[in-house]
């Protein structure tokens, strides 16, 4: 299309279309070449501010948004994942690589070279079957779309040039700096940063604005990205509301600071520019280069002046959102189970493993006191109660787990990432099935031994309380394997598990020996005593099986 041609809305909007197109498939794609790594880099964060920043870049380069990346950080830090410090520190690095996609649009080669690209994406996909390879070649692909669609909108936007309509509404703007940095603000809240500033870039290249009109865009772009944070904010808890709250505050005190000095921001990037352009010479040296520059500039400012400050932003928005009154004990429900993290598998992992954590904690005082039924000197009803009650609890996360894995699409997942989708639903399956032993099995022998009033010996009494000792040694071992997978314990389990079926056979001969004995009780109980231990043993074994799925070891199944 040539500047004499007539300006075509259907193109602009397929041109948009391909764009964000191109960006959420080069977005999810991405997010499924980098597997668990996102995850278990988030655990280098500490308390580091430069770590994080480093780490806000890094996530926010598989997202090509920082807004998306804010929307992550509120989730993870509702579930207490990462603190407000952090968050900030993340964020400010989060906005530095959104730099990435927007330097690949400023080379105009490139968007002429689009359908080539598109192309070379699509034959990698069609002729390579390993899955890695094929996201690449996706990759490639929708890249090439969000060049595409760079290309047609600036073919559509040459014919402005000649508008006089168009020349009115763009002298308006260039006469009212503010003005264009509340319409960029609206664009970008609306669509993406990265899209608004594809198209100021997309204006630059057809000649239709100027560079002076571009800076204020640039600023609004940057601002539009913190209100889909400040949207998601207001269903989440404190922690999320005063992220989305230190975004907005770093980006506005950032504009306050370049907004005054817009004339002197034009001419140290024309003289920037100019300088760059011998050294790189793939860098626009006109209006579209200028406009990258002065995206990366206003980051880079910001993220200088802001990073030692960020202990005092973290108070500052603290004051501005203190904590609430604290409410009443609230119904039970899953707390870390963030809908926003189903967009980035590893996390969402992330967030359903510490869910399960949940569960096989409140699992692991069901067993601790699974005895306390049985006792001469414990209220037996209250000790039924209170197990019921917790089982009901581990049902609650059960369900909400199941429900919230299913909602990732399997189909989209990486070989890895599919494996550990499988591993979290089996490993939820067995630990809510120790639950039902405990609460149906066990509860039903302890009725029993209430309905007929049996009272167990005194040795076998101890016999079920040192079974239960040992079990729950290989229990404890399993939780801390879930917190944090370790070989050597593992080992420990497996052998342990060995050593647990030997004692039950020696425990079920005690009891024949008291029964030989002639020993009242031991006849009285008999059937209890020896339900128990199998029942005991089962959860053992159940506690193995969790430990071998955990580590991914089927070379000591029994």
């Amino acid at each position: 299309m040539t500047s004499t041609q007539v300006f075509s809305w259907s193109i602009l909007f397929g041109g948009i279309t391909f764009f964000f197109l191109g960006l959420r498939g080069a977005k999810g794609e991405l997010q499924v070449l980098t597997g668990d790594r996102l995850r278990k880099t988030l655990s280098v964060v500490a308390n580091n501010r430069f770590k994080a920043f480093g780490l806000g870049a890094f996530i926010t380069f598989f997202f090509q948004s920082s807004g998306a990346t804010s929307v992550l950080l509120i989730s993870l830090a509702d579930t207490g994942l990462i603190n407000l410090n952090q968050a900030i520190a993340m964020l400010l690095g989060a906005d530095l690589s959104t730099t990435v996609v927007v330097i690949l649009l400023s080379i105009k080669k490139i968007t002429d070279m689009a359908l080539a690209i598109v192309v070379f994406g699509f034959f990698i996909q069609v002729l390579f079957k390993q899955k890695k390879i094929k996201s690449i070649g996706s990759i490639i692909l929708n890249f090439g779309f969000i060049f595409y669609g760079m290309f047609l909108m600036v073919s559509v936007a040459a014919p402005l040039k000649d508008s006089q309509v168009a020349a009115q509404v763009f002298a308006y703007f260039s006469n009212n700096p503010f003005a264009s940095l509340v319409l960029s603000t609206i664009i970008a809240a609306a669509v993406h940063s990265a899209g608004m500033i594809g198209i100021t870039i997309a204006l630059a290249f057809a000649g239709t604005i100027s560079f002076e009109m571009a800076v204020p865009l640039v600023l609004g772009a940057n601002l539009g990205t913190c209100v889909t944070a400040i949207m998601v904010s207001f269903g989440s808890a404190t922690e999320g509301r005063r992220i989305a709250a230190a975004h907005t505050t770093a980006k506005l005190f950032g504009i306050c600071l370049a907004f005054p000095f817009i004339g002197q921001i034009v001419q140290f990037v024309n003289y920037v520019s100019v300088y760059l352009s011998k050294i790189i010479t793939t860098i626009d040296a006109n209006i579209a280069g200028k406009i990258v520059l002065t995206h990366i500039f206003f980051n880079v400012a910001l993220a200088v002046v802001m990073l030692p400050l960020v202990g005092v932003l973290s108070r500052f928005v603290c004051l501005l959102m203190p904590e609430p009154p604290s409410k009443k004990e609230e119904e039970f429900k899953p707390l870390y189970l963030d809908k926003a993290a189903l967009e980035t598998p590893a996390i969402a992992f992330a967030q359903a493993r510490r869910e399960i954590l949940r569960i096989a904690t409140i699992v692991q005082k069901m067993f601790d006191n699974c005895l306390r039924m049985f006792s001469r000197g414990e209220d037996t009803e209250v000790a039924i109660e209170d197990i019921q009650s917790d089982d009901d609890k581990v049902d609650i996360l059960d369900k909400a787990i199941r429900f919230y894995l299913a909602k990732l699409s399997t189909e989209k997942l990486s070989e890895e990432q599919g494996s550990s989708h499988m591993k979290l639903l089996s490993i939820t399956s067995d630990l809510e099935e120790i639950g039902d032993t405990i609460s149906r099995e066990l509860v039903m022998l302890a009725k029993k031994k209430i309905v007929w009033k049996r009272i167990f010996s005194d040795s076998g009494w101890k016999d079920l309380r040192e079974f239960q000792r040992k079990v729950g040694e290989n229990f404890n071992l399993m939780v801390l394997i879930l917190t944090e997978p370790s070989e050597e314990l593992s080992v420990k389990v497996y052998k342990h598990e060995k050593h647990i079926d030997e004692v039950e056979q020696q425990l079920r001969q005690s009891h024949f020996n008291r029964l030989h004995e002639g020993l009242k009780e031991s006849f009285d109980t008999s059937s209890i005593h020896l339900d128990i231990l199998g029942n005991l043993r089962r959860i053992n074994s159940k506690c193995s099986r969790i430990v071998r799925i955990a580590m991914n070891n089927n070379s000591h199944s029994k």
